[in-house]
Parts: structure tokens; C-alpha cells; sequence
């Protein structure tokens, strides 16, 4: 898995230099004794391809495992919780948020942001950077609970061990920074943003992708500080932030092995250990209510012709059970960072505690849109969507609405890992249960890695201390309750 990240690392800054004319390369070299400085279009091509192997890869695909959307098919050790519970984060650091932070810092640079406006405007390229920064500072937080935010990235200013910052003040923080890059942003820019493989450069899209993160952020906090989700919640417009199944953020990876999906290269170019099929839990809930998004989701089984999930945590043969589907797990499949099922499915939860105005009644309205938006993301019939939504099993109902709108998200997430198992950690839906092999319960987070132990072993102690002293992968994050 690393080789083909780095040789996909490497292409893409070859391509977003290979761009660039010699003149282009040559105004920006600075100092004519030094290094060429990277334009920052290279910067950000490279910043989001880590960060999308990093938060799509191997940490997306434990999540799909602990929420029993994938299982082992061969050496199912990790879908029984019997590894270390251990991943570390130094590649994000390293990688993704660095080249992120040097775009803001150029761009911030009296002398050098005249010569990288060429690649976008100058306050656009900071929000960009600003937004992206956040997506994976929530994915870590999220993952791994307390971890280095103020004092990260700060090693030029000989910070080499970061405090540890609590996940309470990550999410603060993470809101004010998503609302001044809101604030920079502008949608009809002198020069249109350069290396953008999620959006083109569509700034319009950025800002509602930024919006959307403020509402997915919020929502985290409803079973820790229900009256802070509230407030961030009911200040918020939903009409700025993904409203349709035409509204996503993914990034579209190329037809080649180094540039695959990241499942894809696990399940075909690798196909050792991490070998993945879909779980029964899953397949067993969507065939329960008829559900036609399997068929996107899984293909059917080969000896039988029929969809047949892996029995969680147990071996299995991939001509027995159902595959993932090419459309989610093939060379090209998209990486999905956010869709609009997402928002509206947040918008009707918002509803139903009081956040919005509308109540039950608009709540309902809200679930619908939300399951109808996933549906026409996977390019599901209108006729086959009504007759899904007519289902009684399905209706809303304002007494179970916990399980309905889990439920529903637990299908729409599927395999956006680290999302799907937060929000299965948050509302507690659908209900599951470890496999049979199991050696310990469904893990509530990832531990620290031993390089911090090894290089900033105080604020690393501090953090655990916080969590109850133990470094475990069965100890909850904060907002966990």
C-alpha cells in the first residue's frame, strides 16, 4: 500500500510541475543561489492525494470493519480486534498538512504571493488550504481522540513536541478556522485555483464543502454539549451547504495501479491480508428493507448468484460471498470526502432535537430528501426510490428516530469509514454486535503510535492521562458518551 501511495505521490507532483513553463519555473525561483520553490499548485495536488490515501485508505477500511459494512476474507485478525489497535499519524503531519500550511504560508508572504497569485488567488488558495486542513484534523480527532493542533506544524519555529491539544478545544478551533476560510473565499476569483483535483477550482463548491464540515462538526457534539450543537447548528444555513445528490466532495483516482483506489489496490493489487468482502450485517439489514443500493454497494456472489455477506469475522471465499462493487472498490472509483445525503440526513436529525424549526413533521421531509439524495448519488430509478420510501419499515417515525436516522446513515457512509464508524459511535445505531471470534469489543478508537512515545513522550502522557491513563483502542473520545 505505501509504495503505490508514494509512486502516486510522486506522479502527481511531476504532473503539477510538468504544467508549469520554464519561464513559469524560473520567476519562481527566488533566490538564484537556492532551491526552486514548489509551485503551489504542485503543493496542493500533492497535499490532497496524502491526505486522501491517508483518510481513505487503511484507517477508511478499520472504520467499514468496525462497522461491519467489510470483513477479513482471508486473515480476519483486524476484523476481530485482535491487532495492536495501534496507527500513527506522522504521515498526515508530514505529508498532507505540511504542504497545506507551506500554500498558506507563501500565500501570506508579502514577496512571494505575488509570484504564486499565477496558480489562484491568493485568498482562495488559503481558504482551500485552510478547508482541507480541517477535514483532517476532524478525521484525526476523530480517530485517535487528543492530538497536536496549536503547536503542530511549527517544527521551522523549533516546536519538535507539540502540546496535545484536548478534542473539545480541536473542535472549537476547527469552527473559527472553517468560517475564516469561508470568509476569504471568492467565487468569481481573477485567477482560478491550479492542482485542484476535488473541485476544479470551483470555489463555489469549496464554500458549501466548508459549510457542510461546519454542519458535520456540530452534529459530532450533540451527545456531549447538546446546547453547542445547537447553537452551531441553528446558525448555520443549510441553503450554503450540499443540498442535492449533484453535490459531493470526492476525489477521482486515475486508471493506472500507482493512482488506484485505495481499496482497490488492497483487494486486487495487493490482495493479502487487508482482502476485504462485504459483511453480512450489512447485506442481511439492506435485503431487510428491499434496499437497492446493494446492488451498487456488492455484487452478487458467484456460486450462487445471489448477495451473501461475509459472516463478520469469519474466513470466507470470495466466489461464496459478495464482493464490493467496482463502483465503490475498482481502479477509478471515487474517493468520497462528503455528499449531500450526509447534510440532510444532519439537517433532519437537526430538526427532530429542536435545532431547526419544523419538528417531527420536517423531519421526515428532511430523512426522505436524505435517502432519496444517496439513492440518486448511486443513480438509483425514481420509481425504485418511491417504492423504497413507501416501505413501512422505512417511514420515518418520530419515536425510533435515533435508529431510523443512524440506520440510514450507516448506509448512505458506505465505505467512508472513518465517518460511518463516528456516527455509529455517536447514535449508537444500528445496533451491533462483535463477531463470534472476536477478542474484545467493537474498538471506540485508534491508540498512539510508538514514535510518540519515542519522540514526545510528555504531552503524549499528558494526552493519555486525560482519557483515563490507558492508551487502548476500547477507551472512547470525548464526544463518545
Amino acid at each position: 500500500m505505501n509504495i503505490q501511495k508514494y509512486k502516486w505521490l510522486s506522479f502527481l507532483l511531476i504532473l503539477a510541475l510538468g504544467v508549469t513553463s520554464c519561464s513559469e519555473f524560473e520567476e519562481m525561483n527566488y533566490d538564484p543561489n537556492g532551491p526552486t520553490t514548489v509551485p503551489t499548485s504542485g503543493l496542493l495536488t500533492q497535499a490532497q492525494a496524502n491526505l486522501i490515501y491517508n483518510f481513505n485508505g487503511e484507517l477508511a477500511q478499520l472504520g467499514s470493519q468496525y462497522v461491519q459494512q467489510f470483513s477479513q476474507l482471508d486473515y480476519a485478525e483486524k476484523s476481530n480486534y485482535a491487532d495492536d489497535g495501534i496507527s500513527s499519524f506522522a504521515s498526515v503531519y508530514l505529508g498532507g498538512l505540511t504542504d497545506l500550511q507551506e500554500i498558506i504560508t507563501l500565500n501570506e508572504d508579502e514577496e512571494f504571493k505575488i509570484k504564486i497569485f499565477q496558480y489562484g488567488d491568493n485568498e482562495n488558495q488559503i481558504a482551500v488550504a485552510k478547508i482541507l486542513q480541517a477535514w483532517a484534523y476532524h478525521n484525526m480527532t476523530d480517530v485517535w481522540g487528543d492530538i497536536p493542533f496549536s503547536q503542530a506544524l511549527q517544527g521551522k519555529d523549533d516546536v519538535i513536541a507539540p502540546k496535545y491539544d484536548t478534542q473539545e478545544e480541536i473542535y472549537d478551533a476547527l469552527i473559527v478556522q472553517l468560517n475564516a476560510a469561508i470568509a476569504l473565499i471568492n467565487t468569481t476569483p481573477t485567477n482560478s485555483l491550479s492542482g485542484d483535483l476535488i473541485f476544479s477550482g470551483d470555489m463555489t463548491k469549496w464554500k458549501a464543502f466548508a459549510e457542510s464540515l461546519k454542519l458535520r462538526i456540530a452534529m459530532r457534539l450533540s451527545e456531549v454539549n447538546d446546547s453547542k450543537a445547537n447553537s452551531l447548528i441553528s446558525d448555520t444555513d443549510f441553503d450554503n451547504a450540499f443540498t442535492s445528490s449533484a453535490d459531493y466532495a470526492q476525489f477521482n483516482h486515475l486508471a493506472t495501479e500507482a493512482e488506484a483506489n485505495p481499496l482497490y489496490i488492497d483487494n486486487v493489487v495487493n490482495a493479502g491480508a487487508d482482502y476485504f468482502a462485504v459483511a453480512n450485517t450489512l447485506v442481511d439489514a439492506m435485503l431487510t428493507v428491499n434496499d437497492p443500493r446493494l446492488a451498487t454497494y456488492a455484487y452478487a456472489a458467484v456460486s450462487s448468484g445471489t448477495f451473501v455477506g461475509l459472516t463478520y469475522g469469519e474466513l470466507g471465499s470470495d466466489a461464496d460471498v459478495s464482493m464490493p462493487n467496482d463502483l465503490y472498490a475498482g481502479q477509478t472509483a471515487p474517493s468520497i470526502m462528503m455528499t449531500a445525503a450526509e447534510v440532510l440526513l444532519i439537517k433532519a436529525e437537526a430538526a427532530q432535537r429542536g435545532y431547526i424549526s419544523g419538528g417531527a413533521a420536517s423531519a421526515a421531509v428532511y430523512y426522505e430528501a436524505g435517502i432519496r439524495a444517496s439513492m440518486e448519488y448511486n443513480e438509483i430509478a425514481t420509481v425504485d426510490i418511491d417504492a423504497y420510501l413507501a416501505q413501512a419499515s422505512v417511514q420515518y417515525d418520530e419515536t425510533k428516530w435515533k435508529e431510523l436516522i443512524g440506520t440510514q446513515k450507516w448506509f448512505a457512509l458506505y465505505a467512508q469509514g472513518i465517518q460511518a464508524w463516528a456516527e455509529w459511535r455517536r447514535l449508537d445505531f444500528p445496533v451491533l454486535t462483535p463477531g463470534a471470534s472476536a477478542a474484545t469489543t467493537i474498538p471506540r478508537r485508534r491508540a498512539y503510535s510508538s514514535d510518540e512515545y519515542s519522540t514526545n513522550l510528555a504531552n503524549v502522557t499528558e494526552a493519555v492521562a486525560r482519557i483515563g491513563g490507558s492508551d487502548l483502542f476500547t477507551v472512547s473520545v470525548w464526544w463518545d458518551k
